[in-house]
């Protein structure tokens, strides 16, 4: 059995604003796509990869995979939404000799500290169980509300709650076969699709600091946390 990456990078950031593209700001000296390759691409053992991402950023990903000696990995275009850009980076997988009972980890590029012990764990849980996901608790108190009349319904119970992170990992025929079985619409995430097959999915502790960058506020944090981690 071989572990496989995806790595999604194709996302507009809209939610960005004048940073522009949310994959080349700088935060210690490095691109944010520097760091997401340096943390996940470099944290974890692979017999290959792939970073999905928008056309016009293709050759420079390349060249940052290259100039960090990531052998195995190269790029392939995303599509307009993000599962559709996860079957692509499926797709170029398997004629690249991905076979079914392989894992493929696949992982959010804004999500750029991901640490090599939660792509162990998650790694180890997916080819016990076929399908893993590392999760955090929810610690706020979680309302149930209708939008409609700004009524408050119930108070959810939040022992049983918890926030989906990535890298998510499945055995390859698992995904694989979700997605083309998938007709429900946009899903929020990889194992929304798997889940839906009816497939047991299993979790494992997340990590509060795999944090995804979103939104301008965010970039403080990384910056941060860049430093604390790195000493940049």
């Amino acid at each position: 059995m071989k572990r496989w990456g995806v790595l999604v990078a194709a996302g507009e950031s809209r939610r960005m604003g004048e940073h522009g593209s949310k994959i080349w700001i700088r935060i210690a000296g490095q691109s944010t796509m520097a760091w997401s390759l340096l943390h996940f691409v470099g944290g974890g053992e692979w017999a290959g990869g792939t970073v999905v991402c928008r056309d016009r950023d293709r050759d420079a990903i390349q060249q940052l995979l290259d100039d960090l000696g990531y052998l195995g990995w190269d790029t392939v275009s995303g599509g307009a939404f993000r599962h559709e850009s996860v079957t692509h980076g499926l797709s170029s997988l398997r004629t690249r000799g991905m076979m079914s009972d392989d894992v493929v980890l696949i992982h959010d590029a804004a999500r750029i500290l991901v640490t090599e012990s939660l792509i162990r764990l998650v790694s180890e849980a997916a080819e016990r169980f076929g399908a893993a996901i590392p999760v955090v608790p929810v610690v706020d108190t979680v309302k149930q509300v209708n939008r409609d009349d700004w009524c408050v319904e119930r108070t959810l119970d939040r022992s049983r709650l918890a926030l989906a992170q990535t890298p998510q990992g499945f055995r390859a025929e698992w995904i694989e076969g979700a997605y083309q079985s998938w007709s429900s619409g946009v899903p929020t995430d990889d194992s929304q699709v798997v889940e839906a097959m009816g497939r047991f999915v299993s979790w494992v502790p997340g990590d509060t600091d795999n944090r995804k960058l979103t939104t301008p506020e965010d970039l403080g944090w990384f910056a941060w946390k860049v430093a604390e981690r790195h000493g940049v």
